[in-house]
């Protein structure tokens, strides 16, 4: 009669041991795989997106509205908000009647949001002074590259601005 009890005993034992270690390794690949998820999901860029079907963004600018009116006329600028293909918003001038130039608000010395087009064509950034011109070029420093361009058409009243 002992030597059933030990035999039942251990054979208990041994499935507590296959459960435990059972247990262990799922709840490591779960842990692992989530590890996995969560870190590639931190990684993605959102600095150019695209939309699902690998196709550009774009977005539209009327300029028969008064808050865009200024680009109704050649030389004239305005500054967009946050939008869905930039983050920072957008500098706009008209360049000529066919030429619109798009560019982020996004400084590339430290992130921070430019400002608008002053009188005389300079966009500054209030985090470190560094100043940028029409085309989007640095006049002076801390930042070293020019603003991201984006591409831009124009049709009637409308800008079409596309990533």
């Amino acid at each position: 009669m002992k030597n059933n009890s030990i035999e039942k005993m251990l054979d208990n034992q041994y499935s507590r041991r296959k459960f435990v270690k059972d247990t262990l390794a799922g709840l490591g690949t779960i842990t692992m795989g989530s590890f996995i998820i969560i870190n590639q999901a931190g990684c993605s860029d959102n600095s150019n997106p695209v939309t699902p079907n690998g196709q550009d963004l774009s977005f539209i600018v009327d300029i028969s509205l008064s808050e865009n009116s200024a680009l109704q006329e050649v030389g004239g600028t305005i500054a967009l908000l946050p939008n869905p293909i930039d983050s920072h918003g957008m500098l706009l001038y008209r360049k000529n009647e066919d030429v619109i130039k798009v560019y982020s608000r996004n400084c590339t010395h430290a992130n921070c949001t430019v400002e608008a087009y002053s009188s005389n064509g300079v966009s500054t950034c209030a985090c470190h002074g560094s100043r940028f011109d029409l085309n989007g070029n640095v006049l002076n420093g801390p930042a070293e590259n020019p603003l991201k361009q984006y591409s831009a058409s124009i049709s009637g009243d409308i800008i079409t601005i596309t990533s």
